[in-house]
């Protein structure tokens, strides 16, 4: 167990937050404030922002006059030397700078957590083999089809894929809420070394395998809000993600359509059934089940993670399925993503290759 969390930042603290901030995230006044109410861990919160006229720190400024002891820092611009691609590693980088934790740990701007999680998740440190603990992360506070989706997805793929990964010993580490200690960061070259990569989390998560320390996945779920999105924001982030997954490796990647088995089995049902194909009844009764399955297996997760699903969640889960799919085969097509202001092209190990940076480009 660690001590209470300090009320003054004059002791050195065992774990610094680093928390990147752009904009208004969903709820960002109470996903901040969740970090204020942290028990059983020394730690201090730094939260790093790029523009001083962006509209995050008036939230920070609410959250501290909320929380007047909670052990906040923020920074202000601070950007390295040299260019950083990755604009969220940008921040990383200036956050490091301030932190005086032994243990980092990013969580991002849309994390809510409860007051226990951020103990419980670095108490694995314990053991000095370990160099970096990953969190299960589920949307949460839905309000829209979009965010519908994209909560779904998080649940029932990305979940059981973090699962899958671990219990296969490959290290698979998503940087919503992820940590490592500062020892390990230095022996990696730091968060400056993946400044040119789309997918630092991942790519920080191999640099830690192979410096010889293990990638944990904690069975700590925290939140990630999403009350609202676009249907067409929600496809395109699972696009870029897709990409992200095929740059590391085609061959798992193409593997990813077993964790999605009902958009096959109906797709096979629908060509068979025209042609009056024998097969046509049997694969229709396997689409039935597969679509049941999946159901069910959506409610469990639900329960298992913490986050029940109401009835109108679970008659979404199939179209999800669907439009999943249609996302999955994109990355066979394309490496470019528009993110963060600039069209790039993904490279091996996913490496951003910049192909355009127009002013007009949407930050996506």
């Amino acid at each position: 167990s660690f001590p209470p969390a300090a009320s003054t930042a004059a002791a050195r603290p065992r774990l610094s937050i680093l928390k990147p901030l752009k904009g208004l995230d969903d709820g960002l006044e109470e996903n901040l404030a969740s970090f204020a109410r942290l028990e059983g861990v020394d730690y201090e919160v730094v939260l790093s922002v790029a523009d001083p006229e962006d509209p995050a720190v008036g939230v920070v400024a609410r959250v501290r006059e909320r929380f007047p002891s909670a052990p906040f820092v923020l920074v202000v611009g601070g950007a390295p030397e040299g260019r950083i691609g990755n604009p969220k590693v940008e921040r990383l980088v200036a956050a490091a700078r301030v932190a005086r934790g032994d243990l980092f740990l990013v969580s991002d701007s849309n994390v809510r957590v409860a007051p226990r999680d951020v103990a419980r998740t670095v108490a694995l440190f314990e053991d000095p083999a370990v160099g970096c603990v990953s969190n299960l992360f589920v949307g949460t506070g839905a309000r829209d089809l979009g965010a519908r989706v994209e909560s779904l997805h998080l649940l029932t793929f990305v979940v059981p894929g973090n699962v899958l990964a671990a219990w296969s010993g490959t290290p698979c580490v998503v940087g919503k809420s992820m940590a490592l200690s500062r020892a390990v960061h230095d022996a990696i070259g730091g968060f400056a070394a993946f400044g040119e990569v789309l997918a630092e989390d991942q790519a920080i998560g191999l640099a830690v395998a192979e410096a010889g320390y293990r990638v944990v996945l904690s069975p700590v779920v925290v939140e990630n809000v999403i009350e609202r999105r676009t249907l067409a924001r929600a496809l395109d982030r699972q696009v870029r993600w897709g990409k992200i997954r095929y740059a590391f490796s085609k061959a798992l990647f193409s593997g990813e359509v077993l964790l999605n088995p009902f958009p096959v089995a109906l797709l096979a049902a629908l060509l068979a059934v025209p042609g009056g194909s024998p097969w046509a009844t049997l694969l229709s009764s396997l689409a039935l089940v597969a679509l049941l399955l999946r159901t069910l297996q959506a409610s469990l997760l639900g329960r298992l993670c913490g986050v029940p699903l109401r009835p109108v969640d679970l008659l979404v889960v199939p179209l999800k399925d669907l439009l999943q799919l249609g996302t999955q085969l994109v990355p066979f097509a394309s490496k470019e993503v528009v993110w963060h202001g600039h069209r790039a092209r993904i490279g091996k190990g996913t490496v951003l290759q910049v192909v355009e940076r127009p002013a007009t480009l949407a930050n996506a």
